[in-house]
């Protein structure tokens, strides 16, 4: 569905966000099986993989970098991910956490970044502790947050279950570090995005943790 005007949400497992304008930007690819669900949405919408830009990963999940390599096939995308996360996502290194052993084709990792830089049109804000180097995005011309899985929001606003974070201690600081941004609208990997109010809520999440 088209959240707000350019901000495409793609319900798949885990949520992946497709943002039009002057340039075409995916976040996340969900799951293996739900690459073809992208590209279906793709085609529905009159875009083709080709014409992406860029295809951020907020993490290396298998629900947010399975699909990444359907996707990729036939695109000159640049794939974008922070420093920390890009041997994971290319299978160069083996991850360390939960939730086990990854069997997602390793996919290279063309642009590393770090934490505050601008790539594409949007800042990236480091939230690790789901992860080694889980990131979010902030489009700043929107006043969206893409915060990957640095929430939850599928029973309520919370942080991720425990079981599947790296480091609970790191990924509730996390929360806190997103609660000093400012924006109106945030979506999530799992659970309803928050239109509206999105950062005073985070905030509020933020005292709780």
């Amino acid at each position: 569905m088209e959240l707000m005007k350019g901000v495409h949400v793609i319900e798949t497992y885990a949520t992946t966000t497709l943002l039009v304008d002057d340039r075409l930007v995916l976040i996340d690819t969900s799951a293996d099986a739900d690459g073809g669900k992208v590209l279906d949405y793709f085609a529905k919408i009159k875009i083709k993989p080709k014409d992406l830009s860029t295809i951020f990963i907020t993490h290396t999940h298998p629900d947010h970098v399975g699909g990444l390599a359907a996707i990729k096939h036939g695109s000159p995308a640049k794939v974008a991910s922070s420093r920390i996360e890009a041997d994971f996502i290319a299978r160069r290194r083996v991850y360390d956490g939960p939730p086990g052993v990854q069997r997602h084709p390793g996919t290279p990792v063309d642009v590393l970044l770090d934490d505050g830089q601008l790539h594409d049109g949007l800042r990236v804000i480091f939230t690790p502790g789901h992860t080694r180097g889980s990131m979010s995005l902030l489009d700043e011309s929107r006043s969206l947050c893409i915060a990957g899985d640095a929430v939850n929001n599928e029973s309520g606003l919370r942080p991720m279950p425990d079981p599947y974070n790296v480091d609970p201690k790191q990924h509730r600081a996390s929360i806190k570090k997103l609660a000093t941004f400012h924006f109106e609208n945030v979506v999530m990997g799992h659970g309803t995005p928050i239109v509206g109010g999105a950062s005073a809520k985070i905030a509020e999440l933020a005292k709780r943790v």
